[in-house]
Parts: C-alpha cells; structure tokens; sequence
C-alpha cells in the first residue's frame, strides 16, 4: 500500500516537471516530433522481436446450443474449511465451476485453490499415467514396470531393515476414500507409520487445547469472528495464507468497527489491516502472554467468576504472573510496556472478543507449550472474556502426561 503510494507520487511528479518543462518553452515542436519518431522507432523494433514466452490464450468453446447442463453443489477438497463450489456437469464431465453465492462460509469467493480444484481432475497437466526420471528426462512407462520397480524396493528395504523402516506419509488431496486405503495398505505392510501433512500444523494445537478444554479443536466460528468487537490474530497471516476467512475478520473489523489486533515479528498483508500492530521478537510468546496477564490481574480486568467456577490452580498461575512486569517483558520481547496494556485492556474490556493463533506461535520447539498457556493460563485471565467460548473447561485435574512428545521438558 505505501509502495503503491509513493508510485503514485513519483508518477505525478514526473507528469509535473514535463508540463514544467513545457510551459517554460523547453519542449518545442521539432523536439517533439523527434522524441515521437524514436518513440514510435523503438515500439517496432520490439513488436518485431520472436517473444517465445508469449503465447495465444485458449479457452474452451461454449457447450453447444441444447446441450444439458447440471449444476451441482460440492465441497472443496483442499481442506477443512468447506467452501462450497458450484460445478457445472454436461453429460458427466465437469465443464466449470463458480464459488457458491449462497454459502455462508465462501460467500461466493475461492482462494487459489479453491478455483483451481477442478484442475485437479480434468487439467490438462495432470498426471494420468507413470513417469520416469531417465538420464534427466521423464520418460512414460507401463503400470506394471512401475508397480514391479516400486514394489521390489520397498521389499528390499524390508528385508534388510523390517516394516518400520518405511514411513508412509498421506497427502490433504486424498479422498475419505484414498485416506482410508492408505491406512490399511500400511497396516497390510506391517507399521505404523502411517502419516498427514496436518499432524505438522495441528499437532501442538490438538494437544494443548484437549489439555485445558477436554476437546482437541476449535470453539469459536465464523459467525463468532464477525461478531466480536475486539480481534486478536497471532502469528496468523490469513491474508496471503486464508483468505476465504480473512472477509469475515475484515467485515467484523469494518462492519462492526472492531479492534483489529495483530500479534506478530514481521509486518504481514494482514497487520498492514491492523489497528494495532504488536511487533515481538520470534520465539517470546509466552513472556508476551503473561505481560498481557499481568496488566489484566493489576487492573482486576479478569473474570473472577469464571475462575473460581472454572480454573484449576490459577493462584499457581499468579505467582508466575507476578514474575513477567512490563519493564521485564518489553526487554524479553521488545514489546512496550504502554502498548502492550493497551491491548490487554482492548481485549479484556471490549467484549465480545475472539483470539485467532496460527502456525506462527504452534510451529515452536515450545509449541504445545505456547497453546497450553495461551489456552490454560490465559483462559483464566484473557481467553474467558471473549463470551464466545463453546468447551467448557473440566474440572477435574488436567494429565499432566497427556498431550504427545512435544510437552516433554517444557
């Protein structure tokens, strides 16, 4: 946005010192005509160079007069979100798509994905048949040479290794279906080892949030994020990497004229959208979260109720609170003091609030640890007042064990 700005403004003075220029007799006809004639000059001799890398656009031709068209609703299947698209069938081939006006969560708009998912079985570059890398080249060969080449491998490794020895890692594409064979192909082969891509990014998340909730997944929706009055998104970018939810925080933050907080070490698209843009330094979220705690707990801006119905052991809390004033975590994190009571009494005052983390604060060596205190520590102080929570806490004791590897010496 500036860049584009500061542009503008070149251009404009550019235009300004021509029209100077002109005014001040230094631009005469004969100039003129020449600079015209260099200009022109130049144009053909570039319309005449062989541009290889510019090509004819093609576009399929319209299905012909009378021919049947279906319309039908599906869901995309890049990932969990659920937008809706609109595919058009002729004859059991699907011909096109739109994004479906009438969803409530796409609301008639694709991310890149989404309006590529038809690529995904009639593109033109899809892989349809078995190819080889051969001196450098991929080179098309019979299913049978692949499956006997593949097969034989990978029974070589097991017999000099074992089944363990093979790691089977599944993919986002794959349908309920496909996903269902792949586990049982690695049953069949004799490990364990069967894998997503997901585990990577929800992992620390499904573990720290079924610590202090009881339930491994979200509590808040769409409909609860363009209702809040105060947003804040950490370690998010939705603007390059979700768009499709990025129209909802925008229309809770204009709509609704909600604060729009971004928790971040880099100024992303989406803090370029912020009304307050909080800069830390990578890897200094918890001290970060507890100075937020901090000025909640001195300003009595908790939720007193909700603790004493709700919290385990949240004068244990305290006592690590007291340990993180202002002062100690603006030298940790680098965070200011005044800013960061700000955003704490933003979130806890302005209700409803809602709190969005995202891979930048989970994909940490510390990861589960950032969500457990995000969720089980700030739950008490901050989290609590959003009015938009749909797990509610168990009572009994948390497992100090549960929660996978990633909690080990944290």
């Amino acid at each position: 946005m500036l860049i584009k700005r500061m542009e503008r403004h070149r251009r404009r003075g550019n235009l300004a010192d021509a029209l100077q220029t002109h005014a001040n007799g230094g631009l005469d006809r004969r100039a003129f005509l020449n600079r015209s004639g260099l200009a022109a000059g130049s144009l053909a001799a570039v319309g005449a160079l062989p541009l290889s890398a510019v090509r004819k656009a093609k576009a399929g031709p319209p299905p012909p007069i009378g021919t049947t068209i279906t319309i039908r609703k599906s869901v995309c299947t890049h990932c969990s979100v659920g937008c809706t698209v609109t595919a058009e069938v002729s004859y059991g081939v699907w011909i096109g798509q739109e994004p479906s006006w009438d969803s409530p969560i796409n609301r008639g708009s694709h991310c890149a994905k989404g309006a590529a998912v038809r690529e995904l079985v009639m593109g033109e570059r899809r892989l349809k048949y078995p190819m080889k890398l051969v001196n450098g080249q991929w080179t098309r060969i019979k299913w049978d040479q692949a499956i006997d080449e593949i097969g034989g491998k990978m029974m070589a490794i097991r017999g000099q290794s074992g089944p363990d020895s093979v790691y089977l890692l599944g993919s986002a594409k794959m349908t309920n279906e496909g996903s269902y064979l792949f586990r049982k192909f690695g049953a069949l082969w004799g490990t364990n080892n069967t894998d997503h891509q997901a585990r990577i990014c929800h992992s620390t998340t499904v573990a720290g949030v079924a610590n202090t909730w009881g339930y491994g997944a979200m509590t808040n929706s769409f409909n609860d994020i363009r209702n809040s009055k105060t947003l804040l998104i950490w370690g998010g970018n939705p603007a390059e990497a979700h768009p499709v939810s990025l129209q909802h925080l925008l229309e809770g933050a204009e709509l609704n004229r909600a604060n729009f907080i971004v928790v971040d070490p880099r100024l992303t698209r989406t803090a370029a959208h912020a009304t307050e843009y909080v800069r830390l330094r990578p890897g200094t979220d918890i001290p970060v979260l507890y100075g937020m705690m901090w000025h909640i707990i001195q300003n009595g801006w908790e939720d007193k109720e909700f603790i004493r119905q709700r919290v385990y052991g949240f004068e244990d809390v305290r006592k690590e609170i007291e340990k993180w004033p202002p002062d100690e975590v603006e030298r940790v994190s680098g965070v200011p003091g005044e800013q960061l009571k700000r955003v704490a009494q933003m979130f806890a005052t302005q209700k409803p609030s809602t709190l969005i983390w995202c891979m930048g604060q989970t994909q940490h060596t510390v990861g589960t640890a950032n969500v457990r205190r995000r969720q089980n520590q700030i739950a008490a102080a901050v989290f609590i007042v959003s009015g938009f929570i749909l797990i509610m806490v168990p009572k009994e004791k948390p497992d100090p064990n549960a929660g996978g590897k990633q909690q080990e010496g944290q």
